[in-house]
């Protein structure tokens, strides 16, 4: 599944959950839940599963993080990977 299909325009996360907070707890339930699962933890499958939850494809999580606060974490990580490359790399 690709982002395109999923970060449609006019889907995006009610503000409430897109602070650095509330980011970094859904992060941690979708990290919990993987390790958990004796899953391997890397942003690739932290994303993949943060994409389920927000299209309510993952009964484990669904009393934890709900899919406005995935869509708020996928936010949070593309606005901060594009910050960190923007610093690091302010050409490319």
């Amino acid at each position: 599944m690709s982002d395109a299909s999923i970060m449609r325009p006019g889907r995006q996360a009610p503000e409430y959950v897109t602070s650095p907070d509330m980011a970094a707890f859904t992060i941690g339930q979708i990290v919990i839940a993987l390790l958990a699962d004796g899953g391997e933890v890397s942003l690739e499958t932290v994303r993949k599963q943060l994409i389920r939850v927000s299209m309510g494809h993952c009964r484990t999580l669904d009393a934890r993080v709900s899919a406005e606060m995935a869509l708020g974490a996928l936010d949070y990580i593309k606005s901060r990977l594009l910050a960190n490359k923007l610093r690091i790399c302010p050409n490319c």
